[in-house]
């Protein structure tokens, strides 16, 4: 009986040996499922935290995103984006401010799908590695900025180890404010219909206008 044991034990742990875990495959191909997305829908909890203040604040969000186009909706404001223009308006104050699309910027109001894209070519990373949460495996990794003039100074990110989808990401921020991310659903490659990511003024009644183009 010892034996069998011995030798059930010896056969468990080749088998875990054999199903190591290969880091560089496993960015890879969170990396390329993310480039196959061409459109998404996703909702999710905004947390802004600062550990030494004790600052924790939390906000609900939903995104859009096809191709360069985006909408956002965050905070009481929603965010248009064409790809060629943004428009941020803001429910309570009835204001909308139109401008031009800078893709030199890197914050989240001008390309969230960057919070998805591009981790293998514009960061380093190291494996944390797996972990369970409500009956899901996820891959955990810590990615560093290769531009260091960034304000972040690492991001972690966990996702579906079998769907390979995001399921939180955080923000290292350095000036002590951490940014976290927790998707709650998300979908991607939908049907989404071009005129969902530009401000209709005509369903907008009363709104100021502020054009800054």
């Amino acid at each position: 009986m010892k034996q069998i044991l011995s030798l059930l034990l010896i056969s468990s742990s080749l088998t875990l040996f054999s199903q190591e875990v290969n880091p560089d495959g496993i960015v890879r191909s969170f990396s390329n499922k993310m480039q196959e997305i061409k459109s998404l829908s996703a909702t999710f909890s905004f947390t802004l935290e600062n550990l030494q203040e004790r600052i924790t604040d939390t906000h609900q969000g939903k995104m859009l995103a096809k191709g360069k186009m985006f909408y956002l909706d965050l905070m009481g404001m929603e965010v248009f984006s064409d790809g060629q223009t943004k428009w941020q308006y803001i429910k309570e104050a009835k204001e909308v401010t139109i401008s031009k699309m800078n893709v030199k910027e890197n914050g989240f109001l001008d390309d969230p799908m960057k919070l998805f894209k591009d981790y293998d070519k514009n960061f380093k990373y190291k494996y944390i590695g797996q972990k369970k949460s409500k009956n899901r495996v996820l891959h955990e990794v810590e990615f560093f900025p290769r531009d260091l003039n960034l304000p972040y100074s690492s991001v972690k990110l966990q996702f579906d180890a079998n769907t390979l989808e995001p399921y939180l990401i955080r923000y290292q921020g350095k000036d002590g404010n951490n940014y976290i991310i927790q998707i709650k659903n998300f979908k991607s490659n939908i049907p989404l219909r071009d005129d969902r990511f530009r401000f209709d003024e005509g369903k907008h009644k009363g709104v100021e206008v502020i054009d800054v183009r």
